[in-house]
């Protein structure tokens, strides 16, 4: 009896899924044919709808493109914070419509000067390696990695500022010219006073270090040419096979005076200016997810912001429709 009473309960439950199934299915049916009939009365309006966005979104995908002129700067004389608070401001009078500032640093057609952004160009390497700063930088990292990731390291702007390179992008509504926009950006940054003052003194500075060292490597030349002649002239071997140690330690410190002044040329090279353009690229174009897909999006949005409305309307019709029977029968 109980087993004819639990195959007879499994029957009513596998029936009642049985029926929900079949209504599930007879109201997507109902769902799909409801669609069929609101295209077939809505066709013309529809067809305008999608012909109307697509004409639409091609004039947005051929209107006025967004560009961007991409500079690799050496910040010079400690003046990276100087950079980054003057991308700050440039990109604040853009967005405020400072024509009149704009047109004063040389930007002939302000309204093509969108922003100015500036990042890091991550070389933790150089960084630690710093010629003059390398226990310190190195320590500095060691302590900040221990906070939080090597990634997040790399990329906080307390580490990041610290990297000799960085990238400066110049937004342009359209294409532009060097002289239109980068060119007059890059002669406002170097035209500060005070790192002009500071410049001047630092090129100085450097110029008395590679006279003074030219100097150096000028006597200690002087040594090893009459070592070597004293050398020769007792028949012993050339000054780097020689055991004498002050000798060997005389040409180490030459070779390091050479390479020190190795780096001076390079250093000589970047000091022309507070902020060293060492490479630019200009209109590159700027794409986003949207780019040159607005003859698709435009039309789809129409058409989807009418049936919304359609079926909006059709079911505040209905709701209504049921109030006023309700009211009716009462």
């Amino acid at each position: 009896m109980e087993n004819y009473q639990h195959n007879r309960d499994q029957e009513i439950d596998i029936a009642r899924v049985s029926d929900r199934l079949r209504g599930y299915a007879s109201r997507a049916n109902d769902y799909f044919f409801d669609g069929i009939l609101f295209l077939k009365r809505n066709i013309i309006v529809l067809a305008v709808l999608f012909i109307a966005g697509g004409a639409l979104g091609y004039y947005f995908d051929k209107g006025k493109k967004v560009y961007e002129q991409k500079l690799i700067v050496i910040p010079n004389f400690k003046s990276v914070d100087y950079l980054y608070e003057t991308a700050e401001l440039l990109t604040s009078k853009s967005q405020t419509r400072d024509e009149k500032f704009l047109q004063g640093i040389g930007i002939k057609d302000p309204g093509i000067f969108i922003e100015m952004e500036v990042e890091p160009i991550v070389e933790v390497y150089d960084f630690i390696e710093s010629e003059k700063d390398h226990e310190r930088n190195l320590q500095l990292f060691r302590i900040m990695a221990e906070n939080a990731s090597v990634e997040e390291t790399l990329k906080d702007m307390a580490t990041a500022r610290n990297y000799p390179q960085h990238l400066v992008t110049i937004t342009t509504s359209g294409k532009a010219d060097a002289d239109e926009v980068v060119n007059p950006i890059l002669a406002y940054l170097n035209a500060d006073k005070y790192f002009g003052e500071i410049k001047q003194q630092w090129q100085r500075n450097l110029n008395a270090e590679i006279k003074a060292k030219d100097s150096i490597i000028a006597q200690i030349d002087a040594i090893i040419n009459t070592f070597n002649k004293d050398a020769r002239a007792a028949g012993e071997n050339l000054v780097y096979y020689n055991t004498n140690t002050q000798f060997n330690e005389l040409i180490k410190t030459k070779a390091e005076l050479v390479e020190e002044q190795g780096n001076n040329m390079i250093k000589k090279v970047n000091y022309e200016n507070i902020i060293k353009p060492s490479s630019t690229m200009l209109n590159i174009k700027k794409k986003s997810f949207t780019s040159g897909k607005m003859k698709y999006i435009v039309p789809f949005i129409f058409i989807m912001l009418f049936v919304f409305i359609s079926l909006f309307m059709a079911y505040y019709k209905k709701q209504m429709n049921k109030r006023k029977k309700i009211a009716g029968n009462e």
